[in-house]
């Protein structure tokens, strides 16, 4: 008799936002999904986004978790800047290795309206402009390729970046749908690669496998999760997971950091503050905390400086 064995860490894990990794048609495509509702949803209240907003920050920080989840590195980061003519002006987001991702809007508090199909004008909000993407890895100079924008909306963005910059045949498809009280309600998305060597025909079965989604939010509408959005998109192709791990919005920022950035200000800057009784703030742009310090906090970071 053969005894059926729960993983239940496993299971733990798939019940919150997680990211998928696989392979399929005997590894010739690589392959990424990730759920991060609650990851969204942290960055929109740190961040106080707007719905468009909450959508493109969303997008791009999947999109960094997933490009963490390639990265070879215990170390290694990631960080993908979008530069636009839009409203918005510019997103940036860092990922690393461990699923962990933060970002922000230059301006988090922009309001368009829907586009022709009744979405959200995430192209609109960002305008033309340019993907930078940094890769740093211990002990060597970062890597920083640099593409155009295909068309503000993310997910076309990134598949034109690993295409042009790496040569890599990709599909992205990145959703985030937010509910009428501004929340997020689904977030997710995932990375088709065809790899070198691949079977032509392989591109002609993916093309119409993609065919029949109308976005990555329906299909998790229609309780899809990773795996299963992997397994959909991937039918007929062997699909096979690899991994599963757990990923999360979290910036690193603490009161050491803060106080690094306050003693940056100069001892001659620092020491009016001190002598004016006034006190000193560092602002974290990824997470929207403030560290505050007294004047007497101020003094001993003086003190100790010396």
């Amino acid at each position: 008799m053969t005894e059926n064995v729960i993983d239940f860490e496993s299971h733990k894990i798939k019940a919150g936002d997680h990211l998928v990794r696989g392979i399929a048609a005997d590894g010739m495509i690589r392959t990424f999904a990730v759920s991060a509702r609650d990851t969204v949803q942290t960055a929109r209240n740190c961040h106080h986004t707007s719905p468009v907003v909450t959508a493109a920050l969303g997008r791009l920080m999947m999109g960094a978790q997933m490009m963490g989840a390639m990265l070879k590195g215990e170390d290694e980061l990631v960080t993908l800047t979008v530069h636009g003519d839009g409203p918005i002006g510019g997103l940036t987001v860092t990922a690393n290795t461990h699923g962990e991702v933060k970002g922000f809007a230059n301006h988090p508090n922009v309001w368009l309206d829907l586009n022709s199909r009744g979405k959200l004008d995430v192209g609109g909000a960002i305008g033309a402009g340019s993907l930078t993407v940094v890769r740093d890895m211990p002990g060597i100079e970062p890597y920083v390729s640099q593409v155009e924008l295909a068309s503000g909306e993310i997910g076309d963005d990134l598949a034109s970046y690993f295409l042009m910059s790496d040569q890599i045949p990709t599909s992205v498809g990145v959703g985030v749908l937010v509910d009428r009280n501004l929340d997020v309600k689904q977030a997710g998305g995932f990375v088709l690669q065809l790899m070198p060597g691949h079977y032509e025909y392989l591109v002609d079965e993916l093309e119409a496998n993609l065919a029949e989604v109308n976005s990555v939010t329906s299909l998790m509408e229609n309780g899809m999760g990773p795996t299963d959005m992997l397994e959909y998109l991937l039918r007929g192709m062997n699909y096979q997971e690899l991994d599963v791990k757990p990923v999360r919005f979290h910036c690193g920022c603490n009161t050491e950091r803060a106080s690094r950035v306050m003693l940056a200000l100069g001892a001659d800057e620092l020491q009016s503050m001190v002598d004016a009784g006034e006190a000193g703030e560092a602002h974290c742009h990824f997470c929207g905390r403030r560290h505050t310090f007294t004047p007497d906090q101020l003094r001993e970071l003086l003190t100790n400086a010396r």
